[in-house]
């Protein structure tokens, strides 16, 4: 009797903890948590201390590189014109890739003289006249810092952080008017506060861990990127959250699968904490999650995770140990605090991205504060459009209102680090050697292809996919191709011919 009473009291205590909110038709988001700074030893970056510490170009020069010939997705991308020369390689095939699928761009390269309203400046242009769905910033360009003091149940702090909000909104205004060099105000103007267009940004000047260097993290980047769209670096179409004990209640995992209804959710208090997170996303223990989403009260430098329900219960998962444990998922929604400050060194939101095997794409906030309203986002993925999009749909419909008078708090840092284009797997093209069309390259299509040469079998549909190494034939060298591909580390299958 004791047992049993012992065990009836712990599902009660557990669900009163973490028993999801269903039913719930309206929610004042005031009532959540909000993501604190857990470092006890460092402070964010001023904005001060980012000027000091920077060296700048004496003017801003841009130049027009490249315009697409054709394309029915328009968009550009500007890159850091000391940079291109440097990744020029991995960089053409990567724009190859966005033209293959529909984009058409204006390319420029540009450099960073610490003033943004330049490069805000040929945005509207862009907008303007080729109404562009969105941007892809590379390297070292210039960032927009805003200022605000948080609300007084939140401290009443005076923080400084990065927005890029700044480019998203072409038609509202933005003030400065202490001219220190922060917008601390920003309005409709002649449009609205809405964002207009998307904004990615792939910065990697100040990763330092394992012997990093922009360069070659922005190479290995674009390889992984060439890869999962032609299918040979794709994960299981499944997800991970991964909610910490402040919000487990919230049942954000449902959300989460509105995208991914493979979700898999840890939200148990004493089952979230570091060494349990570490197991299930290192590439040893294979799960294979396409997209996470984390919880975590957290800094740009590491996660503190509870495990109990005491205010010191936690240990940390930090920076350097995404490398180590090489870390495998791709996709990654941060509600963990600044993890996506990108102006800190080795901020987690760009080593997620940019660790040697996986990782393309993260979310996540350049202050205390995260993503709410999770429909918003989920919703657009699962019916495949691209990250880039989907975030631009839940800035739209979130940025000043989803939690009232305190959505700027929470929200104004938000950003997108990685390349927007990317859809979830199941949405992008099937790679090339995949005659199956089952999303993966493996034995059952080597099967395929020779019953469909020797034995008259069926097709592939389309051909181009039977087409791995490129040639414009389906023939046995396709079929040898795909062999020394799945199992003696040949290369990749290509596009094949279009």
């Amino acid at each position: 009797m004791k047992k049993r009473l012992t065990l009836i009291f712990s599902i009660v205590f557990v669900l009163s903890i973490c028993g999801n909110l269903l039913g719930q038709t309206e929610f004042d988001y005031k009532q959540i948590n909000p993501l604190r700074w857990m470092d006890p030893d460092r402070e964010p970056i001023t904005y001060q201390q980012y000027l000091e510490s920077r060296g700048f170009a004496k003017e801003f020069e841009v130049s027009l590189l490249y315009s697409s010939p054709q394309g029915e997705i328009p968009i550009c991308i500007f890159i850091n014109s000391l940079l291109q020369p440097q990744i020029e390689d991995a960089f053409l095939r990567f724009v190859a890739d966005l033209e293959m699928e529909g984009y058409d761009m204006n390319i420029y390269t540009a450099t960073n003289d610490g003033d943004e309203t330049a490069l805000k400046n040929l945005l509207i242009s862009e907008w303007s006249t080729r109404q562009i769905a969105g941007a892809i910033l590379i390297g070292d360009l210039a960032i927009p810092w805003y200022e605000m003091t948080e609300p007084e149940e939140w401290g009443s702090n005076h923080v400084e952080f990065p927005i890029d909000l700044y480019y998203m909104d072409l038609d509202g205004r933005w003030f400065d008017r202490d001219a220190d060099g922060l917008y601390e105000d920003h309005t409709d103007g002649t449009g609205d506060l809405e964002a207009d267009i998307w904004v990615g940004r792939l910065f990697a000047l100040n990763l330092s861990y394992h012997g990093a260097t922009e360069v070659a993290m922005m190479n290995n980047y674009f390889d992984k990127n060439h890869r999962y769209r032609t299918g040979e670096l794709r994960l299981y179409d499944k997800a991970l959250a991964y909610i910490d004990n402040d919000w487990c209640i919230y049942g954000w995992e449902d959300e989460v699968a509105l995208a991914y209804p493979n979700t898999d959710a840890v939200i148990d208090v004493y089952e979230t904490n570091r060494e349990d997170y570490m197991e299930r996303v290192r590439e040893s223990t294979d799960n294979r999650y396409e997209n996470l989403l984390i919880c975590s009260h957290s800094s740009p430098w590491a996660h503190y995770l509870y495990w109990g329900t005491g205010p010191y219960d936690y240990s940390l998962f930090h920076n350097y140990e995404i490398e180590d444990i090489d870390v495998q998922v791709h996709f990654y929604n941060l509600f963990a605090c600044s993890n996506s400050r990108y102006v800190e060194d080795d901020d987690m939101g760009d080593w997620y991205i940019f660790q040697s095997t996986y990782g393309l794409l993260s979310v996540g906030s350049t202050k205390t504060g995260s993503m709410l309203c999770f429909y918003d986002f989920y919703a657009p993925l699962g019916r495949g459009v691209s990250f880039g999009d989907a975030f631009l749909a839940w800035c739209i419909d979130n940025m000043e209102t989803c939690a009232g008078d305190w959505s700027r708090p929470w929200f104004y840092g938000m950003t997108l680090l990685g390349d927007p284009t990317l859809r979830l797997s199941r949405y992008m093209r099937n790679p090339t050697g995949d005659v199956t069309e089952d999303k993966i390259i493996n034995i059952s299509d080597v099967v395929f292809l020779i019953d469909h040469l020797f034995k008259g079998g069926a097709a592939p549909n389309p051909l181009a996919l039977g087409d791995p190494n490129g040639d414009c034939s389906v023939n046995s060298a396709d079929v040898t191709y795909l062999i020394n591909y799945l199992f003696r580390k040949g290369p990749g299958p290509e596009w094949g011919c279009q």
